[in-house]
């Protein structure tokens, strides 16, 4: 994945990114998985007002839960009347949006022409793109007068459908 495309995953801004992994010490790795952590870090961030650190720490404890479960609590108090409870499933559903969208629409065009695909003849590659040539060898096979025949019994059905029809 490029910096971008992690960005456009984790749902933040690629600055902002950097620019918090400094804060934190961290390398940044533009894969899945550091955009799947980035966008959580981001949304406790930017979205709830945690500190940067916390909301790291609470990333890092979220992601690594078990993955059968749904819900994970993040952070309690010692008396358990305050937590922090992430909804997995949900986070998850919008980071795969987010990654199929960064994959898809904000891939690198490649310079140049596109590559050519070395096929000889227009069956070849009538073929490569998944046409059925069976109808077509079929037709080719018969004489013209044949094709015109079973052209004028088409025409014939087609004409008959249309008058039961109306």
């Amino acid at each position: 994945m490029t910096a971008h495309q992690t960005a456009v995953a984790a749902g933040a801004d690629l600055k902002w990114i950097v620019n918090s992994a400094a804060l934190l010490g961290r390398r940044v790795r533009y894969n899945r998985q550091q955009a799947r952590w980035w966008g959580l870090v981001w949304l406790l961030n930017e979205q709830l007002g945690l500190s940067l650190k916390s909301a790291a720490a609470i990333s890092t404890v979220a992601l690594r839960g078990d993955s059968s479960s749904t819900q994970v609590i993040a952070g309690a108090d010692p008396s358990g009347s305050a937590s922090l409870i992430v909804d997995l499933a949900r986070y998850e559903s919008i980071f795969l949006a987010n990654l199929s969208r960064a994959l898809v629409h904000e891939t690198p065009r490649r310079r140049g022409r596109p590559p050519r695909l070395g096929l000889k003849s227009g069956l070849t590659t009538a073929r490569h793109y998944g046409v059925d040539l069976g109808l077509i060898q079929s037709a080719i096979r018969r004489t013209p007068a044949e094709r015109l025949a079973l052209l004028e019994k088409n025409a014939a059905f087609v004409r008959d459908m249309r008058r039961r029809t109306a």
